[in-house]
């Protein structure tokens, strides 16, 4: 009985288990219906007009069909506005003739979807740039009353910038917006908005405009690399700008500026030369530029855009506040700043080096109009120090005066007493207190030969005007006549510009050896071996090769030699000094022949001190590095150097462990807020880290190179770390690197590391369990077998 009653049980259950099988597919229906409704049923499809042919570039007339969901009516424009049901019904295709923007939108009783477009360029001539498409409402344009692109009723024309009129308006209307690459292929295609933009330029017909990404338009952002690969991946705003004050000139004297001072370390907007087609038309050529403002900081130096000042003109804050400038300007207006420790402490305030650099870029092109045209910020963070923006540079190279490359633009910047604009007292007070200073004055002068020698040189300009007449040439006779200009006015600007780089640098050096009291004009000539580089003023990589630079007799040359790894600094011809680093003098209307030798030779701690983690996208916790020491003794880094190429910072008295971590960081409050457990850390490095390109360097107190790595990415958005994949690895392979995105792993192994670690002990303890098993299972397999031959024995036995 126990036997059936069991059997009865089992029998039960496994009818529950067979019912429940049954039921569960339909239960599992129901559940899907209830998450989603019944199928046959969903939401009725959204209304979305859709193209036979999608907007592009044809050669001939073409035909284009429209359709939408059954049981929708839709409605289109040609002129760029917006549909409404006032708007032509859609009854048979479109034949479209010339270049066309169609929008169009669907209806389906009280529901109305977004309206759609697509421009097609029909016929239009062939051209390297990429084009932008806005589709707007002509009347908010043109409307003889309102519209915003004509001076209306309430202008002054007494004035020739025509106070109270339209185009001075600072709202922003909805428009459609399409990018075009350069190879025809259509990279954004969404509602936006559509603002002027600019000073006085605004009262040219060409105007230049903002446009905005907002999801009430269609798209949060514009998100395509427009200027290149290592530039942001996404906007909010782009400038669509008409070559500012230069419009009716060469066009692009503020972009010519902006190429020149590429490695400066500047915050400045990039560019790319676009032709705008407006409602179908063609509206000329234009610069598509970044807005200046807090995500554009954000983007370019990695820092949080709700964590910053940014202030324009003398006063005007823009974000954040203007209390820490002003203290800094009380400051300087109360402490002479001939005393040392006086500028020492500005130095913590302001970045110098970044002044100077800006300074000078403003002098060289003697930009009248950079005065009171003023951008600078800094980042919320100890240490964070003020920086200027290179902006709007277009009343420079001769603008509106064929000789300016013979002004002094030096006395210009150091006016005291304007006294009004371009340069009143307080656009000049900052350079003329530093001035004051005799290693400002020294370093300044310095640095200005040293981009003359280099970027600003001769050569060097005229190259990047046969960029830009390149570039530019074959799109300015259709450009200028759209816009009734003459050809014959644009060549003699380039002419113009081209007479500026050939004589300026020459006047240059007049002016600075007058105000400073340099003395003759000296030379060097640097020969730089294979096996290094030399680090001439900490501005110019020379070598391997000839450098030839031109200077003055009573201003010292810093030379500092720097090994590449696998090499020693051997010595130097020529000059009497040794050592890595050296200053000397060159001589009077003479030149100074210096050669740098470097030889084969292997620091001992290479391959045992590396670079390990690199963070350089810190907006919270500044950038920072991370050192592991793969020895088994104990490595002191006094007088060690960590270096980006340009810029030096020495280690101070600290230990990395071995097997340890050291984290180098650039701003160690910031970094201690973010990573309070982190241990050991030193600082503070005063220069960031590229995310898209580095070299990075690291070198013992000897001066010989321990460590070298080099990054080219296209770094994700937000915080991220490169890591090194196992420190067993050769840093120096591309290969053994990854992006980690996130905050990284300071003093602690790398996450990509770690996740390694981690499956290669999970894969053990598979191994491990299923090598167990399978013993688990002999060992059973044995122990049966011994079971039944003694069970076997035993009946044997009984029987």
């Amino acid at each position: 009985m126990f036997n059936r009653f069991t059997f009865a049980r089992d029998r039960g259950t496994l009818m529950y288990v067979f019912c429940f099988l049954r039921l569960l597919p339909i239960v599992f229906s129901c559940g899907i219906v209830a998450a989603y409704g019944q199928p046959g049923r969903q939401d009725p499809a959204p209304l979305v007009v859709q193209f036979s042919c999608s907007g592009g570039f044809y050669s001939a007339p073409l035909e284009v069909r429209l359709s939408a969901p059954e049981g929708a009516v839709i409605y289109y424009t040609t002129d760029g506005s917006y549909p409404t049901v006032r708007s032509p019904r859609y009854s048979r295709p479109l034949v479209l003739h010339r270049t066309t923007v169609v929008r169009a939108l669907a209806r389906r009783g009280q529901v109305v979807g977004r309206a759609t477009a697509q421009t097609y360029f029909i016929d239009e001539p062939p051209t390297h740039l990429p084009i932008v498409s806005v589709a707007i409402n002509p009347g908010i344009l043109f409307h003889p009353q309102s519209g915003i692109f004509q001076e209306g009723p309430l202008a002054d024309t007494s004035s020739e910038h025509r106070p109270g009129a339209n185009f001075w308006t600072r709202r922003e209307f909805a428009c459609h917006v399409e990018i075009y690459e350069n190879d025809g292929t259509c990279v954004h295609n969404s509602g936006a908005g559509f603002r002027l933009f600019g000073g006085y330029s605004r009262i040219f017909p060409q105007k230049s405009i903002v446009l905005v990404a907002r999801d009430r338009y269609g798209k949060k952002y514009f998100r395509h690399r427009i200027f290149g690969p290592n530039q942001p991946k996404k906007f909010k705003y782009l400038v669509l700008r008409n070559g500012g004050s230069d419009f009716a000139g060469a066009h692009f004297r503020d972009e010519l500026m902006n190429r020149l001072t590429d490695g400066w370390g500047l915050e400045k907007q990039a560019f790319r030369p676009a032709l705008l087609y407006l409602n179908g038309q063609y509206w000329g050529l234009y610069h598509i530029r970044e807005k200046v403002n807090g995500r554009f900081l954000e983007d370019h130096a990695d820092v949080d855009r709700d964590s910053l000042d940014l202030i324009e003109h003398q006063r005007q804050v823009r974000r954040g506040s203007g209390a820490h400038y002003f203290r800094m300007l009380d400051y300087i207006r109360t402490h002479d700043l001939a005393d040392a420790a006086h500028y020492e402490w500005v130095r913590t305030q302001m970045d110098v080096e970044n002044f100077m650099d800006y300074q000078i870029a403003q002098i060289y092109c003697f930009n009248t109009d950079a005065g009171g045209n003023i951008r600078y910020w800094r980042p919320h963070r100890p240490g964070g120090r003020w920086r200027w923006i290179l902006f709007d540079t277009d009343w420079g190279f001769g603008l509106h005066n064929p000789n300016a490359w013979q002004e002094d633009a030096i006395a210009f910047f150091t006016e005291p007493n304007g006294p009004r604009w371009p340069n009143p007292p307080w656009s000049t007070f900052l350079l003329r207190h530093l001035l004051r200073q005799r290693d400002f004055r020294h370093q300044f002068v310095r640095r200005f030969c040293d981009r003359l020698n280099t970027s600003l040189s001769t050569e060097n300009v005229l190259r990047e005007v046969d960029w830009f007449e390149t570039t530019l040439g074959p799109e300015m006779p259709r450009h200028l006549q759209r816009w009734r200009r003459s050809l014959a006015n644009w060549s003699q600007h380039v002419a113009i510009i081209r007479q500026f780089a050939e004589k300026r640098p020459a006047v240059l050096y007049e002016h600075l050896a007058r105000h400073f009291h340099m003395g003759a004009l000296a030379r060097i000539e640097l020969h730089v071996g294979v096996g290094g580089s030399v680090m001439v003023n900490n501005t110019i990589t020379a070598g391997p090769g000839v450098f030839h630079g031109t200077y003055f007799e009573h201003l010292s040359i810093a030379l500092q030699a720097v090994p590449a790894v696998g090499y020693r600094f051997a010595g130097w011809e020529g000059i009497d000094r040794q050592g890595r680093a050296v200053e000397t003098y060159l001589p009077a209307n003479g030149t100074l022949i210096v050669r740098a030798r470097f030889e084969p030779d292997r620091h001992p701690l290479d391959n045992v001190v590396f670079f390990n983690e690199i963070a350089p996208a810190g907006n919270k916790t500044g950038d920072w590095i991370e050192l592991y020491n793969a020895g088994e003794k104990p490595v002191r880094l006094k007088g060690w150097v960590f270096s980006d190429a340009h810029r030096r910072w020495t280690f101070p008295d600290v230990t990395v462990a071995p097997r340890g971590y050291l984290v180098v960081c650039q701003d160690s409050a910031a970094f201690r807020k973010q990573f309070p457990s982190a241990r050991p850390i030193v600082g503070d490095f005063r220069f960031g880290l590229n995310k898209q390109a580095e070299h990075l360097l690291l070198y013992a107190a000897d001066g010989r190179a321990v460590d070298s790595i080099a990054y080219a990415i296209e770094a994700p958005e937000g915080a991220f770390t490169l890591d090194l994949l196992m420190p067993s690895l050769d840093n120096a392979v591309a290969d053994h690197w990854g992006v980690h995105v996130g905050p990284g792993s300071p003093a602690a192994p790398n996450p990509l590391y770690h996740a390694r670690i981690v499956a290669e002990q999970k894969e053990r303890a598979t191994r491990l369990g299923l090598a167990i098993g399978v013993l688990i299972l002999l060992l059973g397999f044995l122990l049966l077998r011994r079971f039944h031959a003694y069970a076997t024995g035993r009946v044997r036995t009984l029987l």
